[in-house]
């Protein structure tokens, strides 16, 4: 095998993409989508002409506002009593933020209909209906859509190596070869340091679009070299160079250097975004599980993280910035809510796991303002104690969703934990969390207070991916820790941090299991 190309000795900490425009899809940034929302208005009697202004609110307060444009005006069709109207309204869709937006109808009806982007995106098939005031049961209704449909389909590269693996810095780099003189850099993996105990090695699972490899508009056709060194000793190893049609949905073995071995599956899974998963019926659900311990401090210390005053601690402004948002994608508006680490209701044994509602059977609780009811009253009956173990909640949820797939409910989890510090038992956690890697979950840790973090951030896992106890690495990065002292005077901010990676991990995960979007669920429920 010859080398393709000029090989680079450097021992990168974490994986290296070299295009740009999709870099927020791949590198773990905040993702955009741009939706298209159609608008009409059902159940007009009479001769009526009308049409729809957006007004798109850049604040929370909704003092500063911008258009997002104008349809046509429009006549009722009277035989359906329906008002259609051929311009659209195109937006930036952010899954973390609330953007609250307005509907101005002008014309021979005269009203305004408030909401906001999440409410239309979370929607049973993405079409919100809402009665429209001072008319005669009219109602306006908003389907979205998704713009984003330039990628095909997404390449998944996982890579293993094994034989004589006693190496400080292996790594391996994917160039697409367009012709003799050019090449194309694509991706160089994270450096893996390896030892005569290792079997076999695993890198971080790279995903890159067909548009980058494509020649002619089948990727099928393209050259690629996939190049693997032994950086350390600035030894290249060797390589695969050839067409990228033996590799797709395959698994090739290739013999390298110095008794190595590296093998290559490639994957094509056709490319859906957040929002067509959400237009195929995906339900969110939101867990929240809070930490009752006594490093928090006693409730009815000024000091305590829990202190119950007439200002709302740390752990209410969390909930309350995070879950309104999510909730809004959440159909039943009913939220597990869990405590660890205290003795609930006076009970002499610590508890790490106990439902907030004192209901074993049924954990739910209506609404986000519920979920705060119910924790200022288990503050007064629950003695703060400890130690902090996280794996008894993510354990649980991980049960709970096992279920839900065998009974083939289109659900993914988000799993809000709330912590004031150091945990007792790194090591389980690790565990729970790469066994729910592989499934439909994203677990948020919030630090509240001033306490060392440093264990949240190795859970956190974007520099090394976690491992389990088995050897078993975590199927993607499920897990985002953001520490409230930095977002405490701005919990919309806090929660913009705290959510932007869902989207991503929520298409990673239906990716990695090769699962399309459902056909979409119509509910016409009015608001």
């Amino acid at each position: 095998m010859g080398i393709c190309r000029e090989v680079i000795y450097s021992i990168p900490s974490k994986p290296e993409y070299f295009y740009t425009k999709f870099d927020a899809y791949i590198n773990n940034k905040n993702i955009k989508n741009n939706v298209k929302l159609e608008a009409r208005l059902l159940n007009i009697k009479g001769d009526h002409s009308c049409q729809i202004k957006l007004k798109i609110f850049t604040n929370r307060e909704k003092t500063a506002s911008k258009t997002g444009g104008t349809t046509e005006l429009s006549n009722v069709d009277k035989e359906s009593e329906t008002m259609s109207f051929q311009k659209f309204f195109v937006m930036e869709y952010y899954f973390e933020k609330e953007q609250p937006i307005e509907f101005i109808i002008s014309g021979s009806i005269k009203a305004k209909v408030q909401t906001c982007l999440p409410n239309i995106m979370g929607s049973r098939g993405q079409i919100f209906k809402k009665a429209v005031e001072g008319t005669d049961n009219v109602i306006l209704e908003i389907k979205g859509f998704s713009l984003e449909k330039e990628i095909i389909e997404i390449l998944n590269f996982n890579i293993k190596m094994y034989g004589d693996l006693d190496r400080k810095g292996i790594t391996y780099e994917i160039m697409a070869l367009e012709n003799e003189e050019k090449n194309q850099l694509l991706y160089r993996s994270e450096g893996i340091k390896a030892f005569k105990t290792d079997k076999e090695i695993d890198f971080i699972l790279c995903s890159i679009p067909n548009i980058y490899i494509s020649r002619n508009g089948n990727y099928k056709d393209s050259q690629v070299c996939i190049s693997f060194d032994d950086a350390m000793h600035k030894r290249n190893l060797g390589n695969y160079k050839g067409a990228l049609s033996s590799l797709v949905n395959e698994t090739t073995t290739v013999n390298l250097k110095e008794n190595v071995f590296a093998k290559i599956t490639i994957k094509a899974i056709k490319n859906y975004s957040f929002i067509d998963y959400l237009r195929g019926g995906m339900q969110i659900n939101f867990t929240v599980a809070i930490d009752f311990t006594a490093s928090n401090g006693a409730p009815n210390n000024e000091k305590s993280y829990h202190f119950l005053g007439s200002e709302k601690t740390q752990y209410e402004i969390a909930i309350k910035s995070c879950g309104d948002i999510v909730a809004k994608y959440d159909f039943d508006q009913k939220f597990p809510a869990f405590g660890f680490g205290g003795k609930f209701n006076k009970n002499p044994v610590t508890s790490h796991c106990f439902p907030l509602n004192n209901n074993p059977d049924d954990p739910e609780i209506k609404g986000i303002d519920g979920i705060l009811e119910a924790y200022r009253k288990v503050l007064i009956n629950t003695e703060l104690y400890g130690p902090t173990y996280f794996h008894y909640i993510i354990d649980n949820l991980n049960n709970i969703v096992k279920k839900e797939i065998q009974e083939k409910k289109n659900i993914y989890n988000i799993l809000m934990i709330l912590t004031d510090g150091y945990i007792d038992d790194m090591e389980e956690t690790t565990n729970s969390l790469v066994e729910a890697s592989f499934l439909p979950i994203s677990v948020i840790i919030i630090g509240i207070g001033d306490s060392d973090f440093g264990n949240m951030n190795t859970l956190d896992a974007d520099e090394v991916p976690l491992y389990d106890k088995y050897g078993r690495k975590a199927d993607r990065d499920l897990v985002q820790f953001v520490p409230f002292k930095d977002f405490k005077n701005d919990g919309q901010k806090l929660a913009e941090q705290v959510l932007e990676e869902v989207p991503r991990q929520i298409v990673e995960y239906y990716q990695h299991q090769n699962i399309p979007p459902g056909e979409p669920i119509m509910d016409l429920e009015i608001e």
